[in-house]
């Protein structure tokens, strides 16, 4: 079996193609993944490029390769901005046509001194410079724990390597321009990792998307929509598991229990939208003062559960007023809270083998007991002689 130039970059323009179709019928069935739209628009330009510069060499037809070899600068720049896109960043217009511009450039500087060279190592230097910003791109994401950003990651520096190959080839002038080059040559090397690079990079280019559309759901399935916080469930999975390691660790942890005052007579008062408002506003003052390890959860209403790994029930005690006294600013310099915004909460730390279920509801009835000394207060939960945390009881 004969393989020859021409057919190796037909079958590469094909699996660009396939790419690219691949990757636009997944847009249409992903939701919120926009990325999906530029990386398909790369691979189809991609694959129209590689066919034109094919012809063009095959015929010599100066205007369809030059024409070719532009859409080919632009192939990077749309892959980079899918990278940009899925990141969540904009995409400046300069810099997605610079590689481009910076082409036309060293095209028309090689061309007036009768060689396609400069053209051609600014082609394949685009190609480099656009997969790196590709790479750091996805790379500083990576917060966003997702299991195909790696392999992706390791394909677009793979294809960028190779790249630097064909710039290497070009300014050495061992890599030929003007015509399709042998088989067996690094050409005949870029355009075969080119396929594996087309394939796998859309494969796992429609991966990455899907795990965050399935993480967004799985958040979704934890977090309370209005507040922002841990519902119930995972709030409790959560503690759980920092409860264990405190004990394992022998570290103390506390529980601090927020209610807000009056809720309901802000609602029957002002109307359930103020009353979102109310619990947003304080979900964000209960978030700006507790440190980067500590849980919030909304415990059902208006009430807000704050547990506090490696923290004793002074420290939680200072939290809870700290949060006592910045959510009453809240209330008198937002015109979102039509009233003076006031929380009682209750404090309490886990003894030796007391679980979380037994702390919760010592904090909950030391909540209770500030609550019936007047609210807008704390109260701390009373510790006996052994070190044990005692139920506060309320008549």
């Amino acid at each position: 079996m004969y393989l020859d130039s021409v057919t190796l970059v037909m079958v590469g323009s094909l699996a660009a193609g396939l790419a690219g179709i691949w990757l636009l019928w997944t847009r249409l069935h992903a939701d919120g993944a926009p990325a999906l739209s530029w990386w398909a628009a790369a691979y189809i330009l991609y694959a129209i490029a590689i066919a034109g510069v094919a012809i063009g060499l095959v015929g010599n037809k100066l205007p369809t390769l030059l024409f070719a070899a532009l859409l080919h600068t632009l192939v990077p720049a749309l892959i980079w901005g899918g990278a940009r896109r899925f990141s969540k960043h904009n995409t400046p217009l300069l810099v997605l046509i610079g590689g481009a511009l910076l082409w036309i450039a060293a095209e028309a500087i090689g061309r007036t001194s009768g060689s396609s060279g400069p053209g051609a190592a600014v082609t394949y230097l685009v190609w480099v410079v656009y997969l790196a910003a590709s790479t750091w791109e996805l790379w500083r994401g990576r917060g966003e724990l997702l299991p195909a950003r790696q392999p992706l990651m390791a394909l677009l520096m793979i294809h960028a390597t190779v790249y630097i190959g064909g710039v290497y080839g070009v300014l050495t002038g061992t890599l030929a321009v003007d015509s399709l080059p042998p088989l067996y040559s690094w050409i005949g090397i870029i355009y075969v990792e080119g396929m594996v690079f087309s394939v796998g990079s859309a494969l796992f280019m429609s991966k990455l998307c899907a795990e965050r559309d399935e993480k967004m759901l799985r958040d979704a399935a934890r977090i309370d929509t209005l507040t922002g916080t841990a519902n119930r469930g995972a709030f409790f999975d959560s503690a759980e598991r920092i409860f264990r390691r405190c004990q394992q660790d022998g570290t103390p942890v506390s529980v601090i229990m927020f209610d807000l005052d009056r809720f309901k007579l802000i609602n029957d008062t002002h109307g359930h939208r103020t009353g979102d408002k109310v619990l947003r506003i304080f979900a964000d003052t209960v978030r700006g003062a507790l440190r980067p390890n500590d849980l919030l959860g909304r415990y059902g209403g208006e009430e807000f559960v704050v547990v506090l790994p490696d923290a004793n029930i002074d420290v939680a005690f200072a939290i809870a007023e700290r949060v006592r006294h910045a959510f009453a600013d809240a209330g008198r310099t937002s015109d979102e809270i039509p009233y003076t915004a006031s929380v009682s909460a209750g404090v309490a730390a886990s003894a030796r083998h007391a679980n979380l279920d037994e702390v919760l509801s010592t904090a909950d009835a030391a909540m209770y007991h500030a609550k019936r000394l007047g609210r807008d207060r704390v109260e701390r939960a009373v510790e006996g002689n052994d070190g044990a945390t005692r139920v506060i009881r309320v008549a």
